[in-house]
């Protein structure tokens, strides 16, 4: 048998990799042909599609509203992502001290228990300098769409696949260069969550993604000092 062939076939009869892929682009050449899909472009649709069967669901549904495809990322309707982490059997529950313009989400994993809170207020989507649109005409809505896509990065990962909810690439995008600051942590305190992190990798992944994604912190130094402590149990817990 020729090199190709063997990496092509698995011993367990499994597609691999390169037949996948093979297959999607296929798929993706079938539906192009459609005009509503070349409006999506070859590189969107065959991200969705490759993402859909990823994510285990309905390619076609997908296309038409699930998933979307911009600036190079797939996005995923919030109500897609929630229905997912739900359907694998965690939980999602809305504090009672939620508001119309504060929203507090709690999340627990089925397998192992973890849990994970997060929270979203339009005072935040203020200070990141997204409060606009739909953040004006329905707070509470968008604040719990946020705290999902949160909670999704952080204690759902296996779930969402590194997808974000609809809407969140675009506001990175349009997001003015001024903000408005919280007080940020210390030399001392960063060089504590560098040295923790080092300790659990994944973990430390996790934290980077919420922190990236939830709050616009791309480096540990403009860390609020409001989140450190809730940062500093996570990793400290086994």
């Amino acid at each position: 048998m020729e090199k190709t062939q063997e990496i092509s076939i698995q011993k367990n009869g499994k597609k691999s990799i390169i037949q996948d892929i093979e297959e999607i682009k296929n798929v993706t050449k079938a539906l192009l042909e459609t005009k509503h899909y070349q409006k999506i472009g070859g590189e969107g649709v065959f991200a969705i599609v490759q993402k859909a069967k990823s994510l285990n669901i309905d390619p076609i549904g997908a296309l038409n509203g699930d998933l979307y495809f911009v600036q190079g990322k797939v996005e995923m309707s919030s109500q897609m992502m929630l229905s997912l982490i739900r359907q694998a059997g965690h939980s999602v529950t809305m504090d009672q001290k939620s508001s119309d313009t504060y929203v507090i989400l709690h999340g627990k994993r089925k397998d192992n228990q973890d849990t994970w809170s997060v929270s979203f207020s339009i005072e935040d989507a203020k200070k990141q300098g997204i409060y606009r649109g739909n953040w004006e005409k329905m707070p509470k809505t968008m604040c719990t769409w946020r705290c999902i896509s949160m909670l999704g990065r952080f204690l759902f990962p296996d779930v969402i696949k590194g997808c974000y909810v609809e809407g969140e690439i675009q506001e990175i995008i349009d997001t003015p260069i001024e903000e408005v600051k919280e007080e940020t942590i210390s030399k001392e305190q960063v060089k504590e969550l560098e040295d923790l992190m080092k300790d659990d990798e994944e973990k430390a992944k996790n934290i980077l993604d919420v922190l990236e994604n939830g709050y616009g912190i791309t480096e540990l130094k403009d860390i609020p000092v409001s989140i450190y402590e809730r940062i500093i149990n996570i990793l400290l817990k086994k």
